[in-house]
């Protein structure tokens, strides 16, 4: 009997490392099914662009690895409140609850390593800004987040 407790007691213990382990890893992105270029990026316009025209423009947000609202959150803040208080006023609604914004992610074929990200708001493209290991400085000379 004294075995059986034992061996539960092992099994609970595991089972909670394992779940602690999965818990807290750090987060990944899903690989997006589409990829698109980034003079289409380029075209995109805050507050401007519809959701019709993202597709037109190579952003299929239907197969686009879709980012939640607590991915948006670890997206844009990575700091302390001194990040939040820097962030776009849109951004801020976004993140705060007060405005229903979608996140999506498309890699950029012609930039490898770099990830296009675009909150939709209304319908519309309400925020984009590059991310991943390589930005070339043509995107960081050109400003890699543009606001509405």
């Amino acid at each position: 009997m004294n075995r059986l407790g034992l061996i539960a007691a092992l099994v609970v213990l595991f089972g909670c490392i394992l779940g602690l382990t999965v818990r807290f890893s750090a987060p990944t992105m899903p690989s997006a099914k589409v990829q698109v270029l980034s003079s289409a990026y380029d075209r995109l316009r805050p507050g401007v662009t519809s959701l019709a025209e993202l597709k037109r423009l190579g952003f299929d947000t239907r197969n686009a690895a879709r980012i939640s609202e607590l991915g948006l959150i670890e997206q844009f803040i990575r700091g302390d409140s001194v990040d939040f208080d820097a962030l776009d006023a849109v951004m801020r609604n976004c993140l705060l609850g007060q405005a229903r914004c979608s996140g999506y992610v498309f890699p950029l074929s012609d930039m490898p390593g770099t990830r296009a990200v675009v909150v939709t708001l209304k319908n519309r493209v309400a925020y984009k800004t590059l991310s991943g290991e390589i930005l070339t400085s043509r995107a960081t000379e050109a400003g890699a987040s543009t606001r509405y």
